[in-house]
């Protein structure tokens, strides 16, 4: 029996897309919050059902379910926004950047893509789906200071730019952790029906 591996489905981002993230990390690190966490910029990416550790056995069925969901949504467009922090901007633990355009279509897919996997075994999501990319996390209690900054970057966004975000594909990954952490590896992606 082969190990189980960490799974989970997700819409990729375009290089361009990355770039841009990487850079308001970078203004938010040079405004005094280079103690937090950040994620790679490389393994940015929308979330769309976290499996956990799963049965390699599972792994055909997840496919095919990934490729129904596929065939049922055309393209579209989302934007990549304004910040926030989870579970609120006085106890910050994950800072992320929120979406906007047809957020309605997004959760339509993560709506299929839940029900899908819990025909499969999988457990409900026990949150409502709240689209967005997660930044950076906290490593521990962020200082009062660090507070304000963060707090100051969220109801005042410099850059409150809003970069398109073609969604023409769902992806499985697989992650998998290490020290530096998280590596994610593309298992699976299927594309949007034209």
């Amino acid at each position: 029996m082969m190990e189980p591996v960490r799974l989970f489905i997700a819409i990729e981002l375009p290089e361009d897309v990355k770039r841009d993230l990487e850079k308001r990390q970078q203004k938010l690190k040079q405004k005094g919050l280079e103690n937090l966490k950040w994620v790679s910029p490389e393994s940015l990416h929308i979330t769309l059902k976290f499996l956990g550790e799963t049965q390699a056995e599972l792994i055909p069925g997840i496919r095919h379910s990934i490729d129904d969901a596929a065939a049922k949504f055309s393209p579209f467009d989302l934007g990549i926004k304004h910040l926030g922090a989870f579970p609120a901007i006085s106890r910050p633990q994950i800072i992320w950047i929120g979406l906007t355009g047809e957020i309605g279509r997004l959760q339509m897919a993560a709506s299929y893509l839940e029900e899908s996997m819990a025909q499969l075994g999988f457990s409900h999501e026990k949150r409502r789906f709240s689209p967005h990319l997660t930044l950076a996390r906290t490593r521990v209690a962020i200082t009062p200071a660090e507070k304000q900054i963060l707090a100051e970057a969220i109801n005042n966004p410099v850059d409150n730019l809003s970069y398109p975000l073609k969604v023409s594909s769902i992806s499985l990954m697989q992650s998998q952790l290490a020290p530096g952490g998280a590596i994610y590896t593309r298992l699976h992606m299927a594309k949007l029906r034209l």
